[in-house]
């Protein structure tokens, strides 16, 4: 798949798969920290602060797993690694 640009005026291959902000843990600490803050503000409704406090807690929970996703795959592929090195 190419795109063209417009710097060099001729396409350039991208990667198959592209990646989204959404995977992305400091994105995701990000708006954990935005609603926290809309929580926390006494400036807004009540209902607004009530669901900026649940998106603060279910960005919390994606960010847990998300890091705890990353961790197993590294151990995985260490413990891969180990594995071919010993053979």
């Amino acid at each position: 798949m190419g795109h063209w640009s417009s710097t060099t005026g001729r396409g350039h291959e991208v990667a198959g798969e592209k990646q989204s902000f959404g995977g992305a843990s400091g994105y995701t600490a990000f708006l954990g920290v935005v609603a926290f803050w809309a929580a926390a503000s006494s400036g807004h409704a009540t209902y607004v602060r009530v669901l900026a406090g649940i998106s603060a807690a279910a960005a919390a929970l994606h960010l847990g797993l998300l890091l705890f996703r990353r961790r197993r795959d590294r151990r995985s592929v260490a413990a891969a690694a180990a594995a071919a090195a010993d053979r």
